[in-house]
């Protein structure tokens, strides 16, 4: 099975949480550091053995672990639902929390301090993450699902709303042009290797289509801005219990978790 590791090891934090069991547990059991256990579970160079060690202190083994983390890997990898795509369509700073903590790993109270948010606004924007499942409430910390991607279905609300955004964003900066892909880590020169290359493919796909009339006319904007967060609303307000119970409401109602 290809799994990618961080999976096989969200496949054993689950199996862990599944079971009742905590860090602290393990750590007296096996004799293992609390911080050593934090650090090997979130550790995709784990080696097999520690992962054995783990194993046999849960109810499960190495074939079901494997299948459990191919579900996860599969999970995260789905474009998010109707009712999903709904939910944040209206609330969108949800969503963007949940993007700040999952895949940019923002610590959530340097996200509270920014936007000024209180206590319990902050507490029940991780509630709700968590019961959207990507949050995992291990009893002694919060586990963060990390890498997590949110993909939207093309022509969606949703999705025509982060095009928008993309839009905005990447226009509100004074850069020459220099295609619309996100946070994406290059150095100058591949920059401009880029940017040359796409214009001389462009080039030459013009020089074949011009002759025969082939293809429409077609402006394309290049441009390369610094790698922002697209955030779909404008800023985290305050929340209470209101929007709480909404959710809890829509997930009784739906059966969805994410």
């Amino acid at each position: 099975m290809n799994v990618g590791p961080k999976f096989l090891l969200a496949a054993l934090r689950k199996k862990i949480k599944d079971e009742g069991l905590c860090y602290s547990f393990l750590s007296e059991k096996s004799g293992i550091p609390l911080s050593s256990i934090k650090r090997h579970l979130h550790n995709p160079s784990l080696g097999l053995d520690k992962i054995l060690v783990y194993l046999n202190y849960l109810n499960t083994d190495l074939i079901e672990l494997a299948n459990l983390a191919n579900q996860l890997q599969h999970k995260n990898e789905q474009i998010l639902t109707e009712d999903q795509s709904a939910l944040f369509l209206e609330h969108p700073h949800l969503l963007d929390f949940i993007y700040m903590v999952t895949s940019r790993n923002l610590d959530p109270q340097d996200i509270a301090k920014t936007y000024q948010l209180s206590e319990n606004s902050l507490r029940f924007y991780l509630r709700i993450a968590e019961m959207l499942g990507y949050v995992e409430d291990y009893g002694d910390e919060l586990i963060y699902r990390s890498g997590r991607r949110f993909l939207m279905e093309e022509g969606s609300e949703l999705d025509s709303l982060f095009r928008e955004r993309f839009q905005n964003e990447s226009l509100s900066h004074e850069i020459n042009p220099g295609i619309c892909v996100g946070r994406i880590r290059l150095t100058n020169e591949q920059r401009q290797q880029l940017e040359e290359e796409v214009y001389n493919k462009l080039v030459k796909f013009n020089a074949i289509n011009t002759p025969n009339d082939d293809g429409e006319l077609t402006n394309v904007l290049m441009r390369c801005t610094p790698g922002a967060q697209i955030f779909l609303s404008d800023g985290l307000p305050d929340i209470d219990g209101n929007l709480l119970k909404q959710v809890a409401q829509f997930i009784d109602r739906q059966g969805f978790k994410s």
